[in-house]
């Protein structure tokens, strides 16, 4: 069974004014914005155990990381090896599928961040489309179809798969920022403790 994110719609009918498709792009680009912010909130949980930490050297080599996918592939790693050391996490498994689909959706976000408002001469009927552009070969290739054609009711599924996935991926960090304050402290508590119950 494949992935939301692995369709690529082609839609039939367009939008009768090109605002309407850059209305629906800025929102869904605001919106992935979002899902970068939580992914960073992530990202500071596991290497610095802060949810909120804006000048830490960790948001800095985030930031520095030049795609989605690669900051994804970096928070994956680090993940990982918070993972190892708090084993008991109860919610490790929804963690990363959540952080999986940010890595699947990254591709639908590239579409929107790299598509062009157009009108087919050929169907200009149909109005506007969001297509990629005419020298992206990966997308475009030369004397093929192109691979997506949206609507701007398209993109506005996508800006709400993105919000929805801030919004999990957001309360998932905060649960585990909670939930290694309270197994950071048992820990130290039990490192005091056993001194003490070695001495008697």
């Amino acid at each position: 069974m494949s992935n939301p994110w692995d369709e690529r719609p082609w839609a039939e009918a367009g939008n009768v004014s090109e605002t309407e498709i850059f209305t629906a792009v800025g929102r869904a680009s605001s919106h992935w914005e979002l899902v970068e912010q939580a992914i960073a909130g992530l990202f500071t949980i596991v290497t610095v155990s802060k949810y909120y930490a804006p000048a830490a050297p960790t948001i800095q080599a985030y930031s520095s990381v030049a795609s989605s996918h690669n900051r994804i592939q970096m928070v994956r790693a680090a993940l990982e090896a918070w993972l190892h050391e708090w084993s008991h996490f109860e919610f490790a498994a929804q963690v990363q599928a959540v952080l999986n689909e940010c890595g699947g959706w990254a591709g639908r976000r590239n579409d929107i961040a790299h598509g062009v408002a157009d009108r087919y001469l050929d169907e200009f009927r149909k109005g506007w489309f969001l297509v990629p552009g005419l020298y992206n070969i990966k997308t475009r290739p030369l004397g093929k179809k192109a691979a997506y054609r949206y609507n701007a009711a398209i993109i506005d599924s996508f800006s709400e798969r993105f919000m929805a996935l801030h919004n999990r991926l957001h309360e998932m960090t905060s649960v585990m920022g909670e939930w290694h304050r309270i197994a950071a402290s048992e820990r130290e508590r039990q490192k005091i403790e056993q001194p003490k119950q070695a001495q008697r």
